[in-house]
């Protein structure tokens, strides 16, 4: 079909912020966590409400909230910080990556934190301690490993999460992505054939890491 000549570009553009942000969001979960749990118990748990406010918020307000930030600064100072939309010639990558991967990443932050409150309890943490290991070394080298595969079984609600968003984020920040093309071209062929090709690198991304845990960490994950 002759419609398909552009939809490289809308493919591999909602790839790479799909992808970029989900990659973001479990790097920036994993590092609040990290953060979390050397701070003192009373400054851990303003941490965790403020995270848990944040999280509440609706998509669209943090959007709107991020566009205006950039907006009033471009006002004031004359320097337009980000691009806060796209266009077909021009496409904007820094606001939608990050915008997309803020909630995902607190929602990342609160499973993490919750599997490694868990992990905390067991007996080899103690050991660990006594043995005069500081809590960044027990972490790293051995919560982390541990948690890992909870973390990938619920890291498919995050993925799930980041493709219902798309949508909105591609109508805010007038992005010519997947979305947009489907829209434009409401064919079942085409519908069909774009949630395949999108779905492909995800899947084949997940068979990767999943042969990575179960190969180093000796437990078999279900899909």
């Amino acid at each position: 079909y002759s419609i398909f000549i552009n939809f490289w570009d809308y493919y591999v553009y909602s790839l790479i912020i799909f992808l970029a942000a989900l990659c973001i969001s479990i790097i920036i979960g994993l590092f609040i966590t990290y953060v979390t749990i050397l701070l003192p118990q009373k400054l851990n748990e303003g941490v965790s409400r403020i995270i848990s406010l944040l999280e509440s918020l609706p998509d669209l307000f943090i959007i709107i909230i991020i566009q205006f930030t950039v907006i009033y600064y471009f006002q004031q100072t004359g320097t337009l910080l980000f691009p806060v939309a796209g266009s077909s010639q021009n496409n904007t990558y820094f606001l939608p990556i990050f915008s997309l991967a803020l909630i995902p990443s607190f929602m990342i932050y609160r499973i993490n934190l919750h599997l490694v409150n868990e992990e905390w309890k067991k007996p080899y943490i103690e050991l660990a301690k006594s043995k005069g290991f500081n809590k960044s070394y027990i972490f790293f080298s051995h919560v982390l490993r541990n948690i890992v595969p909870s973390l990938f079984s619920h890291s498919k609600t995050i993925v799930l999460y980041l493709l219902s968003s798309m949508v909105i984020f591609e109508k805010l920040f007038n992005i010519y992505g997947i979305f947009t093309f489907i829209t434009s071209y409401p064919n079942p062929n085409v519908i069909a054939f774009t949630l395949i090709m999108f779905f492909l690198p995800v899947f084949i991304l997940y068979a990767l890491i999943t042969t990575l845990i179960e190969k180093n960490t000796g437990q078999r994950l279900e899909w």
